[in-house]
């Protein structure tokens, strides 16, 4: 998740407040978590796959060039949040963008270190495991994230590393790309995810922040896809393939 401040400070409050209530853990990775995974997970494949499908309402708001913000109700009988964006880019550089670790410090605000430490390419998946630093108003969260890419289904799937210690209780999400039915080199983005902090944390602080994180997420790759698409259509030499090596 992205913790990008732009409409409000109340952002960086709300996550201030969230972590501190949280109990202080430190990271390690020579050490295995807590537990192999309390939030259930994602499944690979389309919305449908994960219980959710787009209203009428909601896609006229697509239509319109919002960023949309859902609720999908879980087994437990909580939600998550999913966040929905029309792309003007082919689905490869949306994916380009997501996949490309490395540099999650250079274009995801509030990413301080983001290390890849393993990976595995099978014939249908692609896996990474990294180590992340995420920061905000001077409190670091230390954490690391075992990603699952499916290009054939279009789909990112997350959860921790559970083999190493991270300060968040639990973590999970999911990246779906799609083309646009009618449009020509436009994506449709979702992103969901869900977070389990350690320690009690009020509900409504939680909820505040994961409607903004995953919210903002959609917009990074949004402006990052942007940026890229623009150079290989000007032909610069900046393209993808130096973006990867730099």
């Amino acid at each position: 998740a992205s913790f990008i401040v732009r409409e409000s400070m109340a952002v960086w409050r709300a996550l201030v407040v969230g972590l501190v209530l949280a109990v202080a853990q430190a990271a390690d990775k020579n050490q295995p978590h807590y537990h192999n995974g309390i939030l259930p997970k994602f499944k690979a494949g389309p919305p449908a796959s994960i219980g959710f499908r787009l209203s009428g309402s909601q896609l006229k708001a697509l239509d319109n060039g919002e960023n949309v913000l859902a609720t999908i109700a879980n087994k437990g009988g909580d939600g998550s949040c999913v966040a929905i964006l029309d792309i003007p880019v082919p689905k490869r550089i949306i994916w380009d963008r997501i996949t490309d670790y490395k540099r999650y410090p250079k274009m995801v605000s509030g990413v301080v270190c983001c290390e890849t430490y393993k990976t595995q390419n099978m014939p249908n998946k692609k896996k990474n495991w990294s180590r992340y630093i995420v920061s905000a108003m001077g409190i670091k969260k230390e954490y690391f994230v075992e990603h699952t890419f499916e290009p054939y289904k279009s789909c990112m799937t997350f959860c921790l590393d559970y083999s190493r210690q991270s300060d968040f209780d639990d973590s999970v999400g999911y990246w779906y790309v799609d083309d646009h039915p009618t449009k020509k080199d436009v994506s449709r983005v979702y992103y969901s995810c869900r977070l389990k902090l350690r320690g009690w944390v009020p509900g409504p602080v939680k909820n505040y922040l994961m409607k903004t994180a995953v919210k903002q997420a959609t917009l990074w790759v949004a402006k990052e896809s942007k940026a890229q698409y623009d150079r290989e259509q000007k032909g610069s030499p900046f393209s993808a393939f130096s973006l990867r090596r730099t």
